[in-house]
């Protein structure tokens, strides 16, 4: 589709990022918490549950995607795993955060067996609808304007999740960090998050196949993968980028209970440093009108390196220091997230013009792959530091524990980040690279 969308249609769109955000988001920032402060695991094994579930997604992810690259249907290839998918990802979450009563070796199989399941019904719609990005618009500033709404609805889901999932908790349970609050607040976002996919598969339509694009990856065709720098460099980079991330935010609910001691101001201050995204993220909408993409995620790897550096220099105390703290590491994180999610469609007609062959289910399945690994590797790296420093859950820590938690925080990101911009130096998409391969396509059609 070359034509224009318009902001309605890509505002629609976009919304697809809220309701999976509800999900992520908490994924990401509490439920190493919860299985560590609620369900009562200790934090190897949570560690290495999350990095089991990111293996996991290796498996799933790429099918998925090529299944949905050789899927017909009346409603178009993609778009119909968010009808069908909606509903049981939303049971799937709540299941998640349902602690059985159970002990022991039983315990574990169960939390590791619902985890699995819902990253097998998280896939079966993410995939499709991050593919539908390269679809549904072949134009380089659409493109850039979805990446930067997706966040912008990525941003108030994450605000969401983190203001409200402990004190929705307390509220129901009268314990902010009991199993049975976390369940209840699971529930209440799937509940939120379901109507939405439901709202991004009546407003979305596919465009039809142009050029090479009728030549399609098959189950055992690489060639759209095997040949594309672009997606491979910015897939590198994402991976050591959201490695390190990972490692930071899981970091943060912990510093404040234990380090800080105040673990009630936690939510409160993670919220706020997500809304410094609906200043930041529209900020860099407007940056890459004159840089490129490249460009922007430099500069924000800086900005994150600056963060952690003033971070290992200077104590900060809670409040307004360690809220300015967590505000400029989100804007870090959110501009090169910007830059990643405007690029990785973008490396689809890039293989496409490398390969001849058009595959975005296998290019997005692929890039969510490495992207979720990373977050397992995230996952059971913080957890494996924090046993390896001494770390015991709902206890004082011993100062030796107090300064390698503090460590983690510092040295794992600064190494993910240095790596990430290594390997963005070397990514071919440069400003205006994507508009003649684009004209170059279109014109051997």
């Amino acid at each position: 589709m070359t034509g224009q969308l318009g902001w309605k249609r890509i505002t629609a769109f976009a919304s697809g990022d809220f309701a999976f955000n509800l999900y992520w988001q908490s994924i990401s920032l509490y439920l190493m918490f919860y299985y560590t402060e609620a369900a009562g695991l200790d934090a190897a094994t949570a560690g290495n549950i999350l990095l089991l579930a990111s293996v996991w997604d290796g498996i799933v992810d790429p099918l998925i995607g090529m299944a949905a690259d050789r899927t017909r249907t009346r409603w178009g290839r993609y778009r119909p795993y968010l009808l069908l998918g909606a509903v049981p990802l939303a049971l799937g979450f709540a299941l998640v955060y349902f602690r059985p009563r159970l002990d022991g070796v039983a315990l574990i199989v169960a939390i590791v067996a619902a985890h699995l399941l819902f990253r097998s019904l998280y896939a079966l719609a993410n995939v499709p609808y991050i593919a539908l990005t390269a679809r549904i618009t072949r134009n380089a500033v659409e493109r850039a304007r979805i990446a930067g709404l997706r966040m912008i609805f990525a941003t108030c889901a994450y605000v969401l999740v983190a203001r409200t999932t402990q004190p929705i908790a307390e509220w129901s349970t009268g314990n902010r960090d009991s199993a049975d609050g976390f369940f209840f607040a699971a529930a209440l976002f799937a509940l939120i998050a379901t109507p939405v996919l439901f709202l991004v598969f009546a407003t979305t339509r596919e465009g039809g196949e142009s050029g090479t694009a009728a030549h399609r990856a098959g189950w055992t065709d690489w060639r759209p993968l095997s040949r594309n720098r672009a997606f491979w460099t910015l897939v590198g980079a994402g991976t050591a980028l959201v490695v390190c991330y990972i490692v930071y935010a899981k970091s943060v609910l912990y510093y404040y209970k234990y380090v800080l001691g105040a673990e009630a101001q936690a939510p409160g201050a993670l919220a706020l440093a997500g809304l410094s995204g609906l200043v930041t993220v529209p900020a860099w909408m407007f940056a890459a009108k004159f840089l490129s993409k490249r460009a922007i995620w430099l500069i924000n790897c800086a900005i994150f390196v600056s963060g952690l550096l003033v971070f290992a220099l200077i104590d900060l105390s809670a409040g307004w220091p360690m809220l300015i703290f967590l505000m400029w590491m989100q804007t870090g994180y959110l501009g090169i997230n910007f830059a990643y999610w405007g690029m990785l469609p973008d490396t689809v007609e890039y293989g496409e013009w490398r390969s001849g062959v058009r595959a975005e289910g296998l290019i997005f399945g692929t890039a969510l792959l490495f992207q979720k690994i990373a977050i397992g590797i995230g996952g059971a790296l913080f957890g494996n530091a924090l046993a390896f420093v001494g770390y015991a859950a709902n206890q004082a820590q011993s100062p030796e524990t107090i300064a390698g938690m503090k460590a983690i925080m510092i040295l794992i990101p600064l190494i993910g980040v240095g790596i990430s911009a290594l390997l963005m130096v070397f990514n071919p998409l440069g400003r205006g690279t994507h508009e003649r391969i684009v004209a170059d396509l279109e014109n051997t059609a």
